[in-house]
């Protein structure tokens, strides 16, 4: 966030320091710059999985291809508008990060390449667990209904589907990575790769193309959450699922070559 804002100001010959440039750019950046980001990994998700590579990854029909295109232009109406209303709230724990209120820093020197690799794991750890219980709270009938239910319009998902959110929905479980950086100190470079990460395994969990997982959260684990609603609210790892008795085991469906349906037919272990 600090780089993008301080390279359009700085282009811009604008005054770093003023508040109301700050907000300006970042809300820009939040808004703009997350509708960019959906819609490009999206519709490079998409197009590598369900349209170059159908044959191999869906050769048995389940993607339901008269359905789809309809679904597919609702959830980009919901993300693309939803996107930036989430910005709104987003907006003052990015502000205040950019104005130095967070343990963000910007030299390795500050904590030694030890604690950078160390944050790693602790962010992944921290946030899965926040977003976990954020999104466990959020199936709760009261908040379900008025909140998080449009996520679920569709059960089966497509890469399209990762950020279709109500913008409280949205901002809720989008939080976690913000607050981190207000506990722990982070690497300003480290949070924006670990931020492009969380938006590109988002769609990645959405996207049907499920190689297998135990301890990860995989796309079959949050297959499994779209269709039966009350297991794996994980982001990334199992581990709050099972620790919450919410875990479901899936079953891998997919290879690197392929559909693993697919290897069954060529090995005479399954018809058609």
């Amino acid at each position: 966030m600090d780089i993008a804002h301080d390279f359009i100001a700085d282009s811009l010959e604008l005054d770093k320091s003023n508040i109301w440039t700050n907000i300006s750019i970042i809300f820009t950046v939040l808004a703009v710059g997350g509708c960019f980001f959906y819609w490009s990994f999206a519709t490079a998700s998409y197009y590598f999985w369900f349209v170059w590579n159908k044959k191999r990854f869906f050769p048995f029909e389940t993607v339901n291809e008269a359905e789809l295109p309809a679904q597919m232009a609702h959830e980009k109406y919901i993300a693309l508008a939803s996107i930036p209303l989430m910005a709104v709230p987003m907006l003052p724990a990015a502000l205040f990060q950019y104005r130095g209120y967070s343990k963000m820093y910007r030299s390795i020197d500050d904590y030694g390449w030890g604690y950078f690799f160390l944050s790693i794991p602790m962010f992944f750890l921290f946030t899965d667990c926040m977003v976990y219980w954020f999104h466990r709270g959020l199936h709760h009938p009261i908040f379900y209904r008025r909140l998080h239910k449009l996520h679920h319009s569709y059960r089966f998902t497509s890469p399209y589907s990762s950020h279709a959110f109500h913008p409280l929905d949205g901002f809720g479980q989008g939080i976690a990575y913000y607050v981190f950086t207000y506990i722990f100190p982070m690497h300003n470079l480290l949070f924006i790769g670990m931020f492009v990460f969380v938006n590109f395994w988002t769609i990645s969990i959405h996207d049907q193309v499920d190689f297998g997982g135990c301890l990860v959260n995989t796309t079959g684990h949050h297959t499994i959450h779209h269709d039966q609603f009350n297991y794996n609210y994980g982001q990334y790892l199992t581990l709050w699922d099972r620790i919450g008795g919410t875990y479901k085991v899936s079953q891998q469906t997919h290879s690197m070559f392929g559909s693993t349906e697919d290897d069954a037919i060529v090995s005479g272990k399954k018809s058609i």
